[in-house]
């Protein structure tokens, strides 16, 4: 800090030029995969906004989690049925950048306080993960507890999952309710993260901002959407906004 300090002084003119350089130093693409670049705010380098890891077989992780799209609004994230993962796995979901949201349901194993609070009960998952078994017990795949948040709040909250004292982190799943009926669309084996960046609004001038408050320090955060019948990322750093149909979904892999 103190040498860019010296530099800006004794280099006025320069120094415009480095910094905007360290700006945009952000690599958008993964070296080992055919990815077309991620959009800003992410990236695979130091300098990007919202870092995700790029492997060497081409997948896009969070932790140890394949990410499989990007969206203006969340991520969408592999959470496979594993017997034996460590819950404290599920904290690698709950960075920064990003979280848990609430139409999202976590499976656990080993519970010393267990609540059965899903929209859908842990029993009648069960025949979908018959072929996992990790209680030993044939046709059974453990004492398996499942947990939603509660729908009035963005974000899964961390704490009360902790608190339910499990050992294990088995699978996750999404529920989505359609349109104003009852129905609803579960996604196995799955999870959502909502996104934002910190601190207050600094979108395009043809962009929509959407204030989030972080469930992970309360800090402010924001997201920022083109408006309707605009594409684009939407952010004054980023692409901005153009005559288009918004920002695109970004599949990384096939979640089928």
């Amino acid at each position: 800090m103190i040498k860019l300090m010296i530099f800006f002084i004794v280099f006025v003119s320069i120094s415009p030029s480095i910094i905007s350089q360290n700006l945009t130093n952000c690599e958008r693409s993964c070296p080992y995969s055919p990815l077309t670049q991620v959009p800003y705010p992410f990236g695979f380098s130091s300098g990007c906004q919202i870092q995700l890891n790029c492997t060497y077989n081409g997948s896009v992780l969070i932790g140890e989690f394949s990410v499989q799209q990007i969206n203006p609004d969340d991520l969408l994230v592999s959470l496979p049925a594993m017997c034996g993962r460590q819950v404290e796995a599920l904290s690698l979901l709950y960075g920064e950048h990003y979280a848990p949201l609430s139409t999202n349901a976590i499976l656990l194993e080993m519970c010393t306080d267990p609540k059965e609070n899903c929209i859908i009960p842990a029993t009648t998952l069960q025949p979908n993960f018959e072929n996992i078994n990790c209680s030993g017990v044939q046709g059974g795949y453990g004492n398996v507890s499942c947990y939603s948040g509660d729908i009035s709040s963005n974000f899964l909250e961390y704490e009360n999952i902790t608190r339910m004292g499990c050992r294990r982190l088995f699978s996750g799943f999404i529920t989505d309710i359609i349109g104003d009926s009852r129905a609803v669309s579960v996604h196995l084996q799955m999870i959502k993260l909502g996104w934002w960046l910190k601190g207050s609004c600094d979108c395009s001038g043809d962009a929509d901002c959407i204030k989030v408050v972080s469930p992970v320090d309360g800090s402010e955060g924001h997201r920022c959407n083109c408006k309707s019948g605009l594409e684009g990322d939407g952010y004054a750093a980023g692409s901005g906004c153009r005559e288009g149909k918004g920002m695109p979904t970004l599949n990384i892999r096939s979640v089928y």
